[in-house]
């Protein structure tokens, strides 16, 4: 197993990936399948900036992605110091090896120690309870409950908001 920051080099396989993830797990993310495929592989090549304060982390198992996930600090300067977790998602054949353990820790560690981020924040399907208790191995802590958060197909999707602070670690 190599866990490592992509690179634009690493454009196709990620969006081969993320489509997949989209398509299985509809509920599980913002964007939908068909938004994210009208994408130009130059524009999923922007997922991969040379910032420290945005990047994507991928999980390969004999040179093939099976896990991804992004970190995005916040932009404007009263804020800097908030960064969110984004699309995590690994593949159904590499799961229950605690895959999805070590990726996240890959972002976290990686956003703590290469930004000024002192939270990170991420959202999660209320009912996914497998993904719930891996971020609270991690430390993550439930603040909010969204109602309606989403709606998949005239299916209305509520979602957990939780928080990591550098001094839970």
């Amino acid at each position: 197993m190599n866990i490592r920051l992509l690179a634009k080099e690493d454009a196709d396989v990620y969006f081969e990936l993320r489509l997949r993830a989209l398509k299985d797990h509809p509920e599980s993310f913002i964007l939908s399948y068909e938004e994210e495929y009208e994408k130009e592989i130059a524009d999923i090549r922007n997922y991969f900036p040379s910032s420290q304060s945005e990047f994507v982390v991928g999980a390969f198992m004999e040179s093939q992605l099976v896990g991804i996930v992004g970190f995005q600090q916040q932009k404007p300067l009263k804020v800097q110091h908030k960064g969110d977790i984004w699309g995590m998602y690994v593949a159904p054949e590499a799961r229950g090896k605690g895959l999805g353990k070590k990726l996240l820790k890959a972002a976290v560690e990686q956003a703590f120690s290469k930004t000024n981020v002192l939270q990170i924040y991420l959202a999660v399907a209320a009912k996914n309870e497998g993904a719930k208790a891996l971020y609270k191995s991690l430390g993550f802590t439930s603040y909010a409950y969204e109602k309606r958060a989403l709606q998949v197909d005239g299916e209305f999707i509520d979602e957990e908001h939780m928080v990591l602070s550098i001094k839970s670690l």
